[in-house]
């Protein structure tokens, strides 16, 4: 794909790492999801305009480690200012320009520094290199998130590439993340939603970290149509299940680099009454601190799963459940007699732990993402902004 990047130390970020990135690309077809948080920050608004009236976008501008949320009708005119910038210097439409920001909430954006940084990045575009693209979106993030897959449809073949960015303050809608998707295919805008939507919601809908929406989250797939693989009626679903594969990885990465983490928990509803229920249940597994504190304790205690389940208030019948943890079977309409140092010694030992609820309702299955709940957690967020 012929995507053409810029970066900049503008000094937003106290680390004084990168935290300018601009991209561009021909004008193409995009789907834009954004965050649902009603203190929706600055670019947020922004995007939503635009999203209303433009078909194409041909640029987006990312700056981290301050939000520009919060920050009123200057926060907005901040926002708009960074479209200009990248609009003159690319000789585009400002409509083009999509604006995302990420960090502390409720600061005015330096804006000299801004307009250095975005100046200095459009004066050094170079190749698209997803592990800088990654790194200069990032705040929180211990290690730059990036994938990228191809697909082959008659013979011919496209590709998929992706960033994204997120540690804390993570959860639907969406979760405090930015992630950015490109494929060469040809789409037109109607179905490329279409996929979108359906993609969102396994992936970036269905993690958790700590329970705590943001107000910045946006998630864009954008379809520059330089190959010759035009995506239709017939063949949508195998387009979908490729970009669900490179939203999915990125999300568990998101979800791997939780503040503090040291697990990274995949929780798997089987046998729910339907995909609603299925992700609720999940969900409610994900949100409970008491369970994720017990997952980095490495104490296999299935009371706490059972009891999140339960607050729900569905009508399950208990008798019916299943619940794995690994291979070990904890209960089974009634507790179970496992090896419950084998099981501390499985979660002890694994990043990756597999939590397996068959509710025996129907055929409907969901998989939830999330992470242990740690002190190094506390310790992050308590010093944020001090």
């Amino acid at each position: 794909m012929n995507i053409k990047m810029g970066v900049a130390k503008a000094g937003i970020k106290p680390s004084g790492d990168y935290d300018i990135l601009v991209l561009k690309f021909k004008p193409s077809p995009y789907s834009v999801v954004l965050t649902q948080n009603s203190l929706a920050a600055a670019p947020v608004l922004y995007d939503r305009m635009v999203r209303e009236i433009q078909e194409e976008i041909s640029a987006i501008v990312v700056n981290s480690g301050n939000a520009n949320a919060a920050t009123g009708e200057k926060g907005l005119e901040n926002a708009e200012k960074m479209a200009e910038i990248v609009s003159e210097g690319f000789d585009i439409e400002k409509e083009e320009v999509l604006v995302f920001s990420t960090g502390v909430i409720g600061v005015q954006l330096p804006m000299d520094k801004v307009e250095k940084g975005i100046e200095e990045a459009l004066n050094n575009m170079q190749e698209l290199d997803l592990e800088l693209a990654a790194r200069a979106i990032s705040t929180t993030d211990s290690f730059p998130k990036y994938y990228e897959t191809t697909g082959e449809i008659d013979g011919k073949t496209f590709s998929i590439k992706g960033i994204a960015k997120g540690a804390g303050m993570i959860h639907p809608n969406m979760a405090t993340m930015l992630a950015y998707i490109f494929t060469d295919v040809k789409i037109d805008k109607e179905l490329l939603d279409r996929a979108t939507k359906l993609v969102v919601e396994r992936s970036f809908n269905s993690i958790d970290v700590d329970g705590c929406e943001s107000t910045n989250d946006s998630f864009l797939v954008v379809a520059t149509g330089e190959t010759d693989v035009e995506i239709n009626e017939e063949n949508k679903t195998y387009f979908a299940k490729k970009l669900l594969e490179v939203a999915t990885e990125l999300a568990k990465m998101i979800v791997k680099d939780g503040e503090g983490a040291t697990k990274l928990i995949q929780i798997n509803v089987h046998q729910a009454k339907d995909k609603q229920e299925a992700k609720s249940v999940g969900e409610a597994i994900a949100l409970s601190n008491l369970f994720k504190t017990a997952m980095f304790g490495n104490d296999p205690n299935w009371g706490r799963i059972l009891s999140a389940v339960g607050q729900l208030h569905l009508d399950i019948d208990f008798s019916n459940v299943k619940l794995y943890i690994g291979d070990f079977l904890l209960y089974s309409g009634e507790p179970m007699d496992f090896d419950r140092k084998a099981a501390e010694e499985y979660l002890k030992n694994n990043r990756e732990v597999t939590i397996d609820l068959y509710l025996g309702r129907g055929e409907a299955d969901w998989t939830y993402y999330t992470c242990d709940l740690t002190y190094k957690y506390i310790e992050i967020n308590a010093e944020y902004t001090t």
